[in-house]
């Protein structure tokens, strides 16, 4: 898995920056939901066979989840981790703890928070290009943030550095959907790499 998409990311010309969408650098991913465990042991070889010298991409991986989670962790509340004090509201109150956990994760504090690891990983000194972050967990996330929702939120970040997601679901004619069943509600300004590799 993933290795159809390994020689777009080799590209040189591709794997610059501004090239391609030049504004608005995100793309995405899209592989069948049942493929998930494939995928999680597919992206770390990718990535691995992107640092190799005759590449020399070292790339970020971010599970969009896990982030959400140690922001909700970091940030307190009267002393103790918001995590915390959501995971006690969780059986009392489970609608509020939803609407609370969905505006922390389309935050601008949350934003702020992601696009600064991706920005410190791009302008990062060493002896490798740094184009791709790599962005996942979007099954994980459901429904407190939509990949269409973190793209809008991140666009006034997105430079020097291109995004990928990967979606675990489906697209056609301009519609991802996640699982092949969640639609998402519109359509994302990212490329479909698939579309790519189809072509």
């Amino acid at each position: 898995m993933l290795d159809d998409l390994f020689p777009i990311l080799a590209d040189p010309d591709f794997q610059k920056p501004g090239s391609g969408l030049m504004s608005f650098p995100a793309y995405v991913y899209v592989y069948k939901a049942d493929r998930e465990y494939a995928f999680r042991e597919a992206l770390p070889q990718l990535r691995e066979r992107l640092r190799r010298p005759n590449v020399g991409q070292n790339s970020l991986a971010v599970n969009i989840y896990d982030a959400l989670v140690e922001h909700l962790e970091e940030k307190t509340l009267g002393g103790r981790p918001l995590l915390d004090r959501i995971l006690e509201q969780e059986e009392q109150d489970p609608e509020k703890v939803d609407r609370q956990v969905k505006r922390h994760a389309r935050s601008e504090e949350f934003v702020e928070q992601v696009a600064s690891r991706f920005s410190a990983f791009a302008q990062e000194e060493g002896g490798l290009d740094r184009s791709y972050v790599f962005v996942h967990g979007w099954g994980e996330v459901h429904p407190y943030l939509r990949a269409s929702q973190f793209l809008d939120l991140m666009e006034p970040h997105l430079r020097g550095y291109k995004v990928v997601l990967f979606y675990p679901g489906t697209y056609d004619n301009g519609e991802f959907r996640l699982f092949g069943e969640l639609s998402s509600g519109n359509v994302y300004r990212a490329s479909c790499l698939n579309e790519r590799l189809e072509a």
